[in-house]
């Protein structure tokens, strides 16, 4: 009776072992963490300053999602903060706290430049079409609605010198590749600006780039 069980769970755990592997889009990952809780300190230690690409996948049902970061070590500290996964409406976010660590892997499909990371995120998305993933762009916030709370505690937040110089710094030579810019724009077509925001963003464009030139026509005035 013992080994007729034993055939049972060897059975079941090769056939979930061929779902996870996820046929239709095969991948083999550069490293794969199967045991996040005794295992955090090695990723955060491993993936220090380190860009790269990420999946989470969920053991139960099979779900994943894909993200990149150009340092993957802070990236996973927000995983492992439990007040971000509280405070967060983010699909991946609620399942971790749903499920727990024991229920997903975490796999590091690539390490590369920092300059193209959205770009291979993008190529990943598309690949494997993650289900947690609630944008289809890398890198995009476009489609992603927040509650009332959230974008009122966004008008009222208060943002530091030196959080303004480390999201510049991190923005920094970002290179956005021609099929990620036509997703982009594509996901943007048919949104109206106001007149204040238009003026807001040509003063910081001028700040930018250079100065404010006004062309008068002395016929017309």
């Amino acid at each position: 009776m013992k080994k007729m069980k034993l055939n049972y769970l060897n059975k079941k755990a090769f056939h979930n072992s061929m779902k996870i592997k996820n046929w239709n889009n095969p991948i083999t990952p550069l490293v794969v963490y199967n045991d996040i809780k005794t295992q955090k300190i090695l990723i955060l230690k491993n993936n220090k300053g380190k860009a790269g690409i990420y999946r989470w996948t969920n053991i139960i049902n099979y779900k994943s999602y894909i993200g990149s970061a150009n340092d993957l070590r802070t990236r996973f500290w927000i995983y492992f903060s439990n007040n971000r996964l509280i405070n967060s409406k983010m699909p991946i976010y609620k399942a971790i706290l749903k499920h727990g660590y024991d229920n997903f892997k975490l796999e590091i499909l690539e390490y590369c430049d920092p300059n193209i990371v959205l770009a291979r995120e993008q190529y990943f998305i598309d690949l494997l079409k993650p289900e947690y993933n609630v944008l289809n762009v890398a890198g995009s916030t476009l489609g992603y609605k927040h509650t009332a709370e959230t974008l009122t505690k966004f008008k009222t937040r208060q943002v530091s010198n030196k959080t303004r110089t480390n999201l510049a710094k991190a923005a920094k030579g970002r290179i956005l590749t021609q099929e990620v810019r036509a997703k982009i724009s594509k996901a943007r077509t048919g949104i109206k600006l106001s007149d204040e925001t238009k003026t807001k963003l040509s003063i910081i464009g001028v700040t930018k780039v250079g100065i404010a030139v006004k062309v008068k026509n002395i016929i017309s005035n």
